[in-house]
C-alpha cells in the first residue's frame, strides 16, 4: 500500500471493551472457581462393543497418562479413575474429565452425568466418595456430538484430528474443589459481556452497563466474588427489564434419533443427556426440560431402568415435560397420512401408559422436520392437540415465512394455532443476542399478536442439552435492563399463553413448504419404497384380520403388529427416511426392514387363512384398494381376468365368469386395449398416447413422453439434502436407441422391454405393460444404479395447457401452479407428492402415477418426476445398487376426478393379491360395501383393531375435495357404530345415522372420519 501503510480494521470501542472483558473472564475469573485440583490415577480398557458396567473385567484395565491418544472412531474406552478426596474442602467436589469425545460417568451401575466438549465437570454426590477415596467409572465413546464427521465450521485442528486413526485424546482426569461464588461471578460477568455486545451502543442501558463493568473490572482479582456478583447483578437489573415477552425458555436436547451416528449411539446419547438433565434439576428448581420423542424414553426404560424411574418422578412432578405427541419426530413429506396418525397414537399412548395425566398431550412439536403437508392440521386437531410448534421453515432460502404465531389452515378447512419459534434455533445457547433476535422478529409482526414466544435452549442435534451456564443466563435475563422478560417454562404452558392471545391472528392456507432440502424427497429411494410397501402391507394385514368372515381377535392382532409398526415409525425419523444419514444407519434400516418384511409375510399368511376357508372354487384374490376392481392376475404363470373384486374383499377366479375385456392388440410399437392407444419409439419413450377414439393425443409429437434425463447433482452445501435450482442447466437426455424385445403378447397383456446402458456405469431395463381393461400404461423400471452425484429424472411433456396442476398428498390433493411468476413459485421447482400428478384442460388430461417416488415438478405443460440420486455425503454409497419401481401414464377425458385418477393411483400401489386356493363355499366376501353419492370419493385409510378392547375401527378419508353422502352396507350388522377422534375415546360431530346393517354418513371435502364399531 502507498507509503508502506498497513491495513487496519478499526473496531468500535464497545467491542474492544468486550474483548478486554472476555480476557479478564478467562485470565482472572476462571482460575478462581477451582480451589484445588488432585490428579487421579487412570486405567483404561478399549472395546468395539457397547457394554454395561457389570460386564467389565476390571483386571483387564491398563494404566494410561494424560495426553494418551485413543481410537478408532466408533470404539469405546472405559476409564477407571481412583484417588484421594481433597482434604478440608469447603466447596463441592467435582470430577473434571475430558476424553476429547463424548462420555458418560456411571455411578453404581446407572448413568449419572454426561461429558462432552461443552461440559467437563461432574459434581459428585456423597455416595461417590467412600472413606476419603473415589473409585470412578467413565464410558467414553470415540465420537463427537455429531458422530465422527466434521464440518466447515469446525476448527482445523479438530478436522485434522478426526481424520486420524486415534482421534480421542485424554485431556483431564482430576478431582477438583469448586468455589461456587467465583463460578457464579464468572457466569454473570460473561453474560454481561455478551449483553454489551448485543445491545445497540447508543442505547442508554448499554452506556450504563459499559460504565459499570469498567468500575467492577478493577475489583475482579481481589474482592470477594460473592460481593462482586451482588453488585454485578444489581447493575444488570438497573433500569428494569424492557417491555415485551415473555420469552418462555424451555430446556431442550434435540437428539436426532439417527443421523451422523447409528441408533446404537443414539441410545447412549439419550443416557448421558438425560442423566445430565436430572442433575441440573437437582441444582435448579425452576429449570424445565422438554423431550419430545417417546421412542427415546422407551430406550431409556430398557437400557437404564433406574434412570427411567428418576425421569418418571420428574415427569410426575411437572418439571420434565414428556410432550410433543409423536413416537419420534418424523419426516412429514414421505410417510402416509395413516402413518402420521400412528406416530401420534403410539407416542401419546406410550406416554399415557407410563406417566398418566402427567404426560397429557396438547401440542405437536416438530422443530427440525423438512416441511408439512396441508392435511396435517386436521390430523393434529382430531388427535386432541390444539397447537403446532416448529422451527425449520425459518431455513427457507428464497422467501422469509411471514408469520410467527398464526392459524394454519389445512385442505379441509381445519385450523390449528401454530408457532414458528422466532429465535430460529432449537439449539440455542440462550445468549442475550438470541433473546433480542427472537424478540426483534416477533415485534416485526403486525398487531394483534401474542407477545410471548418459545425459545428451546440447549446443545442439540447430537444431544447434550442445556448447561448450568445457560440456566444462569436465563436467571440473569429475567430482570435485566435491555432485554424482554425471559422465564423458565414448559411448552404446554406456553401454549396456554398463545391461546389466551390468539384473536385476530393471520391465517396460512395450505402446506408449509421448506424452500430447502428438496433432495430429501428422493435420496435413499430404496428406503422410501420399503416404507411405502410396509405401510401398505400393515394396512392390508389389519384389514384382512378385521374384515375376515371369522375375524382375528383384535387384541391379538394389535399386539402382534405393535413392534412392527414401531419399527416402521422409527425409520420415518426426519434424518433416516429423508436419506440424510450415514451408511451405518442404512445398514441398520435394511436389517430392520428385512425383519418388518418377514413379520408382515408371516402375519399375512396367518390372516389369509380365514379368507381361504370362506371362499372357494378356485384361486382366491384379495383387493386391498378402496374401490372394487377388475383386472389381470397371474395364475400358474398365465394371465387371467378376474372380475369385480370388492374393496377390502376377496373373490375366487371362476373360468368363464364375468365379461372379458377387449383384448390388447399390438402392431409393431403401437398398442391399444380398447381404452387407450400407445405408440412407443425406439428409444423407449411414448411418442403417442390417447384415449381410444379421442380427437387429440395428450402428448406433444415433437417431445416424447417419458424422457429420461441425467443431471449433474452437486448442491452447494447439504449434499444428500438438497437439489439446487440450477441443476437443470446440466441436462443430459437419454436418447440412444435401446435394445428392444417383446416379452409377452397375450390378449390380456402385452409387455415390451427396452434395455440400455445408462450414464457412466449403470444399466436400465424398462418394461411397458399394457393390460386388458386398464385405462393406464404401466412402466416397470429395473435399474442397476452406479452413478456418482447424478440425478435421474423422468420428463413428461404434454400437449395440455393448464395454469395449475394437481398432485396427490397424504389424505387428499393439492393444486400447484405450473408457472413461475413470483419468487414463491420459483422456489417450488421441486415439491413432494404421493401417487400421482395431473395436468388437465377441459375435455382431456394426463396423469402420471407412481408407486413410491416423491419429488416432482410442474413447468408449463411439463411434468417431472425425480427417480434416483447418488449423493456422497453423508453416505458415499447412497442409492447405489438395484432399484425396482413403477410409473404409469393415464390419459383421460375430462376432469381427473371423474376419470378416477386417484383410484387408479391407489390401485398401482395396492394391486390385487393372490391368496391361494380357497376351500370355502362363497365366491366372494367383503366386510362391507361402500356407496358414495355426490362429489366425494372415499379412500379407506384403515380397517384395524381398536386401540383398546375388542372393537375395530374403520377410517375413511374423502380425497377429491368434494362433499357427498356415504352409505356403508355391512356384511354383519354391528351393534354400534360411532364417530370418534383418532384416539377412539371421544365422540366427534359427524353427520351419521346407523340402523342395523347400514350406516349413513355425510362427509365434507377432505374430511377424515373414524368409526368405532362394536367398541364399548
Amino acid at each position: 500500500m502507498e507509503g508502506g501503510a498497513t491495513l487496519r480494521f478499526v473496531l468500535p470501542q464497545h467491542e474492544l471493551d468486550a474483548i478486554r472483558f472476555a480476557n479478564l473472564a478467562e485470565s482472572v475469573l476462571a482460575p478462581r472457581f477451582i480451589r484445588q485440583r488432585l490428579p487421579l490415577s487412570i486405567r483404561a480398557w478399549q472395546t468395539m462393543e457397547h457394554l454395561a458396567p457389570k460386564s467389565l473385567d476390571m483386571d483387564a484395565f491398563t494404566p494410561v497418562e494424560i495426553g494418551w491418544r485413543w481410537g478408532p472412531p466408533w470404539s469405546t474406552t472405559w476409564f477407571h479413575l481412583a484417588g484421594p478426596v481433597p482434604e478440608a474442602s469447603v466447596g463441592p467436589i467435582a470430577l473434571q474429565f475430558s476424553s476429547g469425545t463424548e462420555a458418560t460417568f456411571w455411578l453404581e451401575g446407572t448413568p449419572f452425568h454426561g461429558l462432552d466438549a461443552n461440559r467437563d465437570l461432574v459434581r459428585l454426590p456423597h455416595e461417590a466418595m467412600h472413606g476419603g477415596q473415589v473409585d470412578l467409572l467413565v464410558e467414553a465413546a470415540c465420537t463427537l456430538p455429531l458422530g465422527a464427521s466434521t464440518f466447515w465450521w469446525d476448527h482445523p485442528e479438530v478436522q485434522t484430528r478426526w481424520k486420524e486413526e486415534n482421534p480421542g485424546r485424554l485431556e483431564s482426569a482430576a478431582l477438583v474443589e469448586l468455589d461456587e461464588s467465583a463460578w457464579k461471578l464468572h457466569e454473570a460477568w460473561d453474560f454481561a459481556r455478551k449483553l454489551l455486545l448485543a445491545l445497540p451502543p447508543e442505547q442508554e442501558s448499554s452506556a450504563r452497563l459499559l460504565e459499570g463493568l469498567h468500575d467492577i473490572a478493577a475489583r475482579l482479582a481481589e474482592d470477594d466474588p460473592a460481593s462482586i456478583h451482588a453488585d454485578l447483578t444489581a447493575l444488570l437489573a438497573e433500569g428494569g427489564s424492557a417491555a415485551g415477552g415473555p420469552c418462555v425458555a424451555s430446556g431442550h436436547a434435540h437428539i436426532d434419533t439417527a443421523w451422523l451416528w447409528p441408533l446404537s449411539e443414539t441410545r447412549r446419547k439419550c443416557l448421558r443427556t438425560f442423566a445430565t438433565m436430572l442433575r441440573l434439576m437437582e441444582r435448579y428448581d425452576t429449570f424445565r426440560f422438554l423431550c419430545s420423542q417417546a421412542q427415546q424414553y422407551a430406550w431409556i426404560e430398557e437400557d437404564a431402568p433406574d434412570l427411567f424411574k428418576q425421569i418418571s418422578e420428574r415427569v410426575r412432578e411437572g418439571r420434565w415435560e414428556a410432550g410433543g405427541a409423536m413416537w419420534i419426530e418424523p419426516d412429514c413429506n414421505v410417510p402416509s397420512g395413516e402413518s402420521l396418525i400412528r406416530q401420534i397414537l403410539h407416542g401419546t399412548n406410550w406416554w399415557h401408559d407410563r406417566f398418566g395425566q402427567a404426560a397429557a398431550q396438547r401440542h405437536l412439536y416438530l422443530p427440525d422436520t423438512f416441511g408439512f403437508p396441508a392435511s396435517l392440521p386436521q390430523i393434529i386437531r382430531l388427535a386432541g392437540l390444539d397447537t403446532f410448534i416448529t422451527n425449520k421453515i425459518s431455513w427457507c432460502e428464497t422467501n422469509r415465512f411471514p408469520h410467527v404465531t398464526f392459524q394454519w389452515k389445512g385442505i379441509d378447512g381445519t385450523e390449528v394455532l401454530s408457532h414458528l419459534t422466532p429465535g430460529h434455533n432449537y439449539n440455542s445457547p440462550i445468549d442475550p443476542s438470541d433473546v433480542l433476535a427472537g424478540h426483534g422478529i416477533l415485534t416485526g409482526q403486525p398487531q394483534p399478536r401474542p407477545s410471548a414466544w418459545l425459545q428451546p435452549f440447549g446443545y442439540g442435534d447430537g444431544g447434550g442439552g442445556p448447561t448450568d451456564s445457560m440456566i444462569e443466563r436465563i436467571n440473569l435475563s429475567n430482570q435485566c435492563a435491555g432485554l424482554p422478560e425471559v422465564q423458565h417454562g414448559r411448552a404446554d404452558d406456553f401454549c396456554s399463553l398463545l391461546h389466551d392471545n390468539s384473536a385476530g391472528l393471520p391465517t396460512w392456507d395450505g402446506d408449509l413448504y421448506l424452500e430447502l432440502h428438496r433432495g430429501t424427497y428422493t435420496s435413499q429411494s430404496w428406503l422410501k419404497m420399503a416404507n411405502r410397501v410396509a405401510e401398505d402391507d400393515l394396512r392390508c394385514i389389519e384389514a384382512m384380520g378385521m374384515g375376515a368372515p371369522t375375524a382375528v381377535d383384535p387384541a391379538l392382532l394389535r399386539e402382534q403388529l405393535d413392534e412392527v409398526w414401531k419399527l416402521v415409525l422409527l425409520n420415518q425419523f426426519h434424518d433416516i427416511l429423508p436419506g440424510s444419514s450415514i451408511n451405518e444407519v442404512y445398514r441398520d434400516a435394511r436389517a430392520q426392514y428385512d425383519q418388518v418384511q418377514s413379520e408382515c409375510d408371516e402375519s399375512m399368511c396367518s390372516v389369509s387363512a380365514p379368507w381361504l376357508a370362506a371362499v372357494g372354487g378356485g384361486a382366491a384374490c384379495f383387493n386391498p384398494a378402496s374401490t372394487s376392481r377388475s383386472g389381470v392376475i397371474d395364475v400358474d404363470g398365465e394371465p387371467a381376468w378376474l372380475e369385480n373384486v370388492p374393496a377390502l374383499g376377496a373373490r375366487v377366479l371362476v373360468p368363464g365368469d364375468g365379461n372379458q375385456p377387449s383384448p390388447v392388440e399390438i402392431e409393431g410399437l403401437h398398442l391399444n386395449n380398447g381404452l387407450i392407444e400407445v405408440t412407443l419409439d425406439e428409444v423407449g419413450r411414448v411418442a403417442h398416447l390417447a384415449c381410444l377414439g379421442a380427437n387429440r393425443s395428450v402428448t406433444d409429437q415433437s417431445r416424447p413422453l417419458g424422457q429420461l434425463v441425467l443431471y449433474d447433482d452437486q448442491p452447494r452445501r447439504w449434499e444428500a439434502w438438497d437439489i439446487d435450482s440450477d441443476y437443470v442447466e446440466t441436462a443430459q437426455p437419454v436418447e440412444s436407441i435401446a435394445e428392444m424385445e417383446i416379452i409377452e403378447s397375450h390378449p390380456l397383456r402385452t409387455i415390451i422391454e427396452f434395455r440400455r446402458a445408462l450414464g457412466k456405469g449403470s444399466r436400465l431395463v424398462q418394461r411397458y405393460v399394457l393390460r386388458a381393461g386398464d385405462p393406464r400404461l404401466d412402466v416397470e423400471y429395473l435399474v442397476d444404479w452406479q452413478e456418482d452425484r447424478t440425478l435421474l429424472r423422468l420428463s413428461c411433456p404434454t400437449d395440455i395447457r393448464a395454469r395449475f396442476g394437481t398432485v396427490g398428498i397424504q389424505f387428499g390433493v393439492q393444486e400447484r401452479p405450473t408457472h413461475s411468476n413470483t419468487s414463491w413459485e420459483q422456489a417450488r421447482f421441486e415439491f413432494p407428492g404421493h401417487r400421482f400428478m395431473d395436468l388437465s384442460e377441459p375435455g382431456r388430461g394426463l396423469a402420471v402415477l407412481d408407486d413410491g417416488r416423491y419429488g416432482r415438478s410442474f413447468n408449463g405443460d411439463m411434468m417431472g418426476l425425480s427417480l434416483l440420486r447418488a449423493p456422497r455425503m453423508p453416505d458415499p454409497e447412497a442409492d447405489r445398487g438395484t432399484h425396482r419401481f413403477k410409473v404409469a401414464y393415464m390419459p383421460h377425458a375430462g376432469d381427473w376426478r371423474a376419470a378416477g385418477v386417484s383410484a387408479e393411483a391407489e390401485a398401482l400401489c395396492r394391486p390385487l393379491r393372490m391368496l391361494g386356493q380357497g376351500t370355502g363355499s362363497e365366491i366372494s366376501h367383503s366386510p362391507f360395501h361402500i356407496h358414495v353419492d355426490g362429489g366425494a370419493h372415499v379412500e379407506i385409510a384403515a380397517l384395524k383393531p381398536a386401540q383398546q378392547g375388542s372393537g375395530h375401527v374403520l377410517r375413511l378419508v374423502e380425497v377429491h375435495g368434494g362433499a357427498g353422502d356415504i352409505e356403508i352396507e355391512w356384511a354383519q350388522s354391528p351393534a354400534s357404530v360411532r364417530a370418534v377422534d383418532l384416539h377412539e375415546s371421544n365422540p366427534v360431530d359427524v353427520d351419521l345415522a346407523h340402523d342395523g346393517g347400514r350406516t349413513r354418513i355425510g362427509i365434507r371435502p377432505f374430511q377424515i372420519v373414524t368409526l368405532l364399531i362394536d367398541g364399548s
